[in-house]
């Protein structure tokens, strides 16, 4: 059976409870379904200095990732991965995978040398997906080094954007 192809897009209004759900599937901290948890949304939605983008297969919202920006007065820019989840039936399926990779390349397009992003020490499944992505424990936080292209690379059945 051939693999469904996942499609990466940005993300949009409409994507609220889909990503809202993911959250929440993950474990992380959920946004409010009331009025400020809408605005804050639309906020980062609207915000220059961050992607989100979401992963579809068949229509259907199955991984999220934002990584949020800062220029820095000297140096390269620097990129923070601040959520990658995926819904626990698209687990395994090169979904997160595919998210991180297509993370690193929007980071790169940005002159960021560096991708970063935090682990929690007791989330063995977390560091072991970033280590078999290619990222490299750093202190209390991992990264992933832009300037070696090859070493994440997404599935063949992407469309980006």
């Amino acid at each position: 059976m051939l693999a469904r192809p996942i499609r990466h897009r940005r993300a949009r209004r409409s994507d609220f409870e889909a990503i809202r759900a993911l959250l929440a599937a993950g474990g992380l901290p959920e946004l409010s379904p009331e009025r400020t948890g809408r605005h804050r949304f639309r906020a980062v939605l609207a915000d220059l200095g961050a992607d989100l983008y979401v992963a579809e297969r068949d229509a259907r919202v199955v991984g999220v990732v934002h990584v949020v920006y800062s220029r820095r007065l000297t140096g390269a820019p620097e990129a923070r991965l601040a959520v990658l989840t995926v819904a626990p039936e698209a687990r395994r399926h090169g979904v997160g995978r595919g998210l991180a990779a297509f993370a690193a390349a929007r980071a790169r397009r940005r002159g960021c040398a560096a991708l970063r992003c935090a682990a929690a020490p007791d989330a063995d499944a977390q560091r072991a997906f970033l280590i078999r992505s290619g990222w490299r424990p750093r202190d209390e936080q991992f990264e992933f080094d832009l300037a070696d292209s090859g070493t994440v690379s997404a599935p063949d059945t992407l469309e980006n954007e």
